[in-house]
């Protein structure tokens, strides 16, 4: 009969273990690299909705594009300025009527500088500055409405989270349509704000 050993087993190397955890983490990681789907990953709520409101949109007419929008610090160079004129504020009913979720405007605009003719090959530049509601407001979007032979430019603000506030309640933004986005024709623009909103025409070549 062997003899029993009361002697307790020797622990594995912490090598040994340091190369199990490595060939583990690398085939994990190669798998996962392998396999993963390169889009994000499916939103039910975000994706119907977003399906939705397009169908809303192209319904009543509108094509939507989203412009590139920015904060510039330094001051470029102006475009030549098309004639400005101040209506009343608020986005038309209809296009309003085709959006899920309101978007929060400025409220007023002043110091707009946009072009009054383009070649359609170019992208149009807008520049302006937009006076908002309150210090916890921030840039976030902005897209373009177009509808027969009529755009308007809508730049969405939100409000900043916990306790950071901008420095002033006067933004300057820039906005860039991108070139062939406009096909040629007469436009009637209107870029719009909660309280007041701005229109001028714009002939692209």
């Amino acid at each position: 009969m062997p003899e029993l050993s009361n002697q307790p087993k020797k622990p594995w190397s912490m090598k040994w273990i340091a190369i199990a955890i490595v060939l583990f983490m690398g085939g994990y990681t190669y798998l996962t690299l392998h396999y993963r789907k390169p889009n994000r990953s499916y939103e039910p709520y975000s994706d119907i909705k977003t399906r939705g409101q397009t169908h809303n949109l192209l319904t009543a007419g509108y094509r939507r594009i989203t412009l590139n929008a920015e904060l510039p610090t330094n001051e470029p160079a102006a475009p030549a300025t098309a004639y400005i004129k101040t209506v009343f504020g608020g986005i038309p009913t209809d296009l309003a009527n085709s959006l899920f979720d309101q978007p929060q405007l400025p409220d007023s605009y002043q110091g707009v500088q946009a072009p009054a003719q383009i070649s359609a090959l170019l992208p149009v530049r807008i520049i302006f500055d937009c006076l908002v509601s309150s210090n916890n407001q921030q840039l976030s979007a902005a897209h373009l409405y177009v509808r027969d032979g009529k755009i308007f430019i809508v730049p969405e603000f939100e409000k900043l989270e916990g306790e950071l506030l901008s420095r002033n309640r006067t933004n300057h933004v820039q906005l860039v349509v991108p070139g062939g986005t406009l096909a040629p024709g007469g436009y009637q623009i209107q870029l719009v704000g909660r309280d007041a909103s701005l229109i001028w025409a714009m002939q692209v070549n």
